[in-house]
């Protein structure tokens, strides 16, 4: 994939394809920087990275109907219910060109309504990754199965 303009991101929280409503997606990952500097005749400081901090951040135009963008994220947030989410740039097939980045998510951050007078009404989401888990880039999608065995420690809830 070379160069392009994101028109046509997926967005998926669980099993529910929230994409049409979605005008904005960020996926920054931080890392901290331990500073590790000790007496030195170069007069630097030395860091080495330490823990990470991932999200999902995303920017939906709202909508109270049903399997739509309230009544999915609400009791998500409310409830503090572990899902699968992840994004991909386009809605083309999962690959190593488009890959998907997600992951056990918890929604930590959301604001059920926001807006001005006569304008949109917007709501924004920021997912970080469920206790023990990580976000990642992947060129096959990801699955509620997969991530099921990922958070309960490699195993299967059927073992």
């Amino acid at each position: 994939m070379s160069k392009f303009l994101l028109k046509d991101v997926k967005v998926m929280v669980g099993t529910t394809d929230l994409s049409l409503h979605a005008f904005n997606v960020d996926t920054p990952g931080t890392r901290e920087q331990v500073d590790v500097s000790g007496f030195s005749t170069v007069g630097t400081r030395e860091f080495l990275p330490g823990l990470a901090d991932e999200s999902i951040v995303i920017q939906f135009e709202n909508d109270f109907a049903a399997a739509s963008v309230h009544s999915v994220l609400e009791p998500l947030y409310r409830l503090g219910t572990t899902t699968l989410v992840y994004v991909v740039p386009t809605s083309g097939a999962v690959s190593a060109t488009n890959p998907a980045f997600g992951g056990q998510g918890v929604l930590f951050d959301y604001n059920g309504l926001s807006g001005a007078l006569n304008a949109r009404s917007e709501t924004t989401a920021t997912f970080k990754p469920a206790p023990g888990g990580t976000f990642q880039w992947s060129a096959t999608t990801p699955t509620v199965a997969e991530e099921e065995v990922t958070a309960s420690g490699g195993k299967s809830k059927a073992a």
